[in-house]
Parts: structure tokens; sequence; C-alpha cells
């Protein structure tokens, strides 16, 4: 993919770490990074075996209060996060002080400089996940392995299995980073299909759309009551992110696979097939005026004044509704309908981010409370909360979670997954391209699977 909703257009083929990070770290990183939460007071030692003791036990003071500080940039919910800082207090009676930078590109800067002047927190959301821009830091352990921690009971039971790799630095990375996992999902996002259910009645459709045939019978009876049948940010980085879903339903991971390392050519009839679902539904005349225009905000914008029945979008589509009309909730969730003969597999991913600070002297208070914030109690209240679906594989069955939460969660079992090489960048630019061009009925399936192949020949795309 940030699902602050700035994850949205996180939704992009990634192959493994491809480049080395050689950027020069303009501060210096030995010895960087003192935890600023809280003063640690020593508890006296016990009375000596040899002298008794003239002052009594229950005089002996207590350890000082202990504050843990958090640095994040969740506008969005700020208050819900200083909320769950006050019931965490109530629980462990340790205070985490929440601290709101602006953006998550201001927190990195805050951050290295804070490493520079060692005035780190014990806490901090993550600006960037496991890349170039987290690695110095991981590899210097400002920002905390947790290695045989959250990857270990009872820990690992908070966190779904499929978010790992999205967590840590794997055995071999070009960084030179210990392999671990370093950071811990407060939230996860994927895209599925929204339904307006009002429409839905009008038009008389009984059931959601299951496979693609019904999907399109569904546009034509939405087209027939007068509303915009299906509408999507074709103009954006969406429309690449409903052709993943398609790829892997009408293609499959063993083509893909072979596609992306050059056994199988682009020209393939698979690849024509999966193309022309474009034409599909050109021709039954479901798409909504304008959708090579729109951008996902927009599309937002025609489903929730009614003027759409069907939507792709993400979980944070939730959230933007409630936002844009409180009023508007008689909508629901289904999954994308299958065309073809493989699984349906979906874009998404984790969201936000945090990671303990490494240096911090409170680095044990600081993991627990991370450990705290992925328990499904305060996963549901964060998602009912903030609309963004939960990291913890319990909730949607065991919390009380909205139904379109409910859906949108149980899509997590159902992610695309990594593959070891993707399509390459002039490739699915051309993709992108030719799809637009097919809904224009500019081009032909063929036409753009020939230069989808041009691309992957030359390097440049067509």
């Amino acid at each position: 993919m940030l699902l602050t909703n700035t994850s949205r257009g996180r939704f992009r083929r990634s192959t493994a770490f491809a480049v080395a990070f050689g950027a020069t770290v303009a501060f210096a990183l030995a010895g960087c990074g003192t935890g600023t939460g809280g003063t640690q007071t020593s508890t006296p030692p016990p009375p000596s075996s040899t002298a008794p003791s003239t002052t009594p036990a229950s005089t002996t003071p207590a350890p000082a209060p202990v504050t843990i500080t958090m640095w994040h940039y969740l506008t969005d919910r700020a208050d819900l996060m200083q909320k769950l800082a006050d019931e965490y207090k109530a629980q462990t009676g340790v205070t985490v002080k929440m601290e709101l930078i602006s953006s998550g590109d201001t927190l990195g800067q805050k951050f290295q400089a804070a490493a520079q002047s060692k005035t780190l927190p014990d806490l901090c959301a993550a600006w960037a996940g496991v890349g170039d821009k987290t690695a110095p830091y991981a590899k210097e352990g400002l920002i905390a392995n947790l290695k045989g921690k959250i990857d270990a009971a009872p820990w690992s039971a908070n966190v779904d299995p499929s978010l790992l790799p999205g967590l840590t630095f794997p055995e071999g990375n070009t960084y030179g980073v210990d392999p671990g996992p370093y950071f811990v999902p407060i939230d996860t996002n994927n895209m599925q299909f929204l339904y307006n259910k009002d429409l839905f009645a009008q038009a008389k459709i009984t059931a959601v759309p299951t496979t693609w045939a019904e999907f399109l019978d569904a546009g034509k009876k939405l087209k027939a009551i007068g509303v915009a049948p299906f509408v999507a940010g074709f103009g954006s980085w969406v429309v690449d992110a409903f052709a993943q879903v398609y790829m892997w339903n009408m293609i499959g991971q063993d083509k893909l696979t072979s596609t992306f390392t050059g056994k199988t050519p682009y020209t393939d009839q698979a690849w024509v097939d999966f193309l022309d679902l474009f034409v599909q539904m050109r021709d039954a005349g479901i798409l909504a005026d304008g959708i090579l225009a729109d951008d996902d905000p927009a599309a937002e914008s025609l489903f929730v004044q009614g003027q759409a029945g069907m939507i792709f979008d993400g979980s944070w589509a939730i959230g933007v509704f409630a936002s844009q009309d409180p009023n508007f909730k008689n909508y629901g969730v289904f999954f994308p309908p299958s065309a073809g003969t493989f699984p349906v597999k979906i874009p998404g991913g984790v969201g936000a981010l945090a990671f303990a600070v490494g240096t911090s002297p409170h680095l044990a208070e600081a993991e627990a409370f991370l450990q705290w914030l992925t328990e499904g109690p305060q996963q549901a209240e964060y998602a009912n909360s903030s609309f963004n679906l939960p990291s913890n594989p319990t909730v949607a069955s065991q919390q009380n979670l909205s139904d379109n939460l409910k859906t949108f969660s149980q899509g997590m079992t159902s992610l695309i997954p990594a593959l070891p090489q993707g399509m390459s960048g002039p490739v699915d630019t051309t993709m992108q391209k030719g799809i637009q061009d097919i809904i224009a009925g500019k081009a032909t399936p063929k036409d753009v699977a020939e230069r989808m192949q041009l691309a992957n020949t030359t390097g440049q795309a067509q």
C-alpha cells in the first residue's frame, strides 16, 4: 500500500528487497537514543543479613510510577488513542503519554532529529514499514527487534500470521538488519465490493453476486432503475487493484509466476481472457459514466450520495462514508464475485504500524503496551471507533464488530500473496493504460496483451 487513509495506493506489487540501502544517514547512530518517558527510581537493596535493619519494611519506598511516551501521526483518531492510553493506565498503573505529530513524513523527520539529540520516545507509530526508510534505525537497535516476542505465544495469537512478512526484515535482507519482526500492526485493510441495499431492493436484486454472470446481471438491473450500476476510481491506481483480483482468479498463481519470470508470454490466452472482463463490463453497460476520470474519492462521493449501486473500494471507505454522511448506513460488503476457476484473492495488508524504541529504559513497558493494543477487546474498540480493520484475527468472530467491518475483516484470510518476482513496472503501467483503452473502446484485449509483452521485452511502457 498510509490507511489513516494514507494507505490508499499501497496495493502495488513488490519484489523482495531489490536495492540495498546505500544512502548516507545524516546522523550519528552509534549510541543514539534514550527514552524520555518517566524517571526510573531504584528500589533500595534488601537489608543485610549480618546487620539488622533499623528501617521497617513498610517504609521501603515503592518504585516510582512509570510513564512512557508514544509519538504518532494518527490525527483522525487522536482522541481514541488517548482513550486507550487512559484505559491502560487504569488497568496497569503505567501512563502512556500520547504526542500527536502532524503527519507521517514529519514524524520521520522528528525521529531522526531525536536520534541525534538522544531524546527519542519509548514508542512510535511507523512512518514507513520494512524497507530502506527504517532499516538504518532497525540495524542500530533504535527500532526494537521483537523476534521471539510478537511471533511467539502468547502475543502471536493476537497477530494474523499473514501479516508477519510485512512486519519482518527477512533472513539475508540487503540492508544488513538482523532478521526478525520489528513492527506491530495496529490495524489492517483490504479491498472488496460494497453495495447500496436500498438500490438493490429497488432493482429487485435479492442476493449479492457471487459469480461474474450474477455481477453483470445485477449491474443491468441497477441500470434499469436509472442509477450508475458500478463505480470505482478507474482513473487512478484502483484500476490496478481491481485487475489484481481477477489476474489471480482468471490466470492463477502458477501461470502468473511463469509469466513474471519470462517463461510464459503476456499474449497467452489466459491473459487475453482476463483482459476481456473489461470488455464484458463495458458492453453490459454497467460502468458509470466518467469512470475513467474518477479517482477513489470521486467514486466514493457518488456512492455515498446514492447515485451508484456498487463500488470496488477499500475498508477505509466505511470511515469515509461516515464522515461524508453519518446518515448513510444502509449498505453492505461482499467478496469479489468469481469470474474464473482459481481462488479469488484480494489486495490488502497492514495499515498503521508501531514500534518500540530499542534504547528506551522502559522497553519492557513499551512492548507490553503494544501487546495490549493487539488484544481482542482493544482491537474491537479501535476498529469500531476508527472504522479500520483489526489486526487481531480473532476479533471478527469473538468480538462485537459492525457487520461491514466484520465482512471486510473476514477477507483478511484471502489476501493476494507476495510472489518472489512480480509484474515489472513498465508492464504494469502498460496494463493499466491498456485497460483504460479497452473501456474507452480504443483497444482490444489482444492489442493490450501484445503491448504488455512488448513492454516486458523492451523494458519500456507502451
